[in-house]
């Protein structure tokens, strides 16, 4: 029992390392080839499959971007959508009142 018991802490001691060494290789900065290297201050605007996303892209193991809740592509969408919508309710309505 004592030597399977050091057989799976020995297990877990080399997944623990492991995991602990992908994470330090695999964060690090961008060097831009004279020294310095590139930061991330303020996110820029990209736009993907007609909408509008926000976030960091190129700066290495560190990129992310999320979705824009102001996006004006889905905006337009949605006021496109609605106003169909609003149009087939008021004829529904009248229909309704005729009979």
């Amino acid at each position: 029992m004592v030597k399977r018991t050091k057989e799976i802490m020995k297990k877990i001691i080399l997944l623990v390392l492991a995991f602990t060494s992908l994470i330090m290789v695999g964060c690090g900065n961008i060097e831009n080839g004279d020294g310095t290297y590139r930061v991330a201050t303020s996110p820029n605007t990209y736009i993907i499959d007609s909408c509008e996303y926000i976030g960091y892209i190129g700066y290495g193991s560190g990129d992310i971007i999320a979705h824009k809740g102001n996006c004006r592509f889905c905006k337009e969408r949605d006021s496109i959508k609605w106003e169909k919508r609003k149009k087939e309710l008021e004829e529904l309505v009248t229909k309704l009142k005729e009979k």
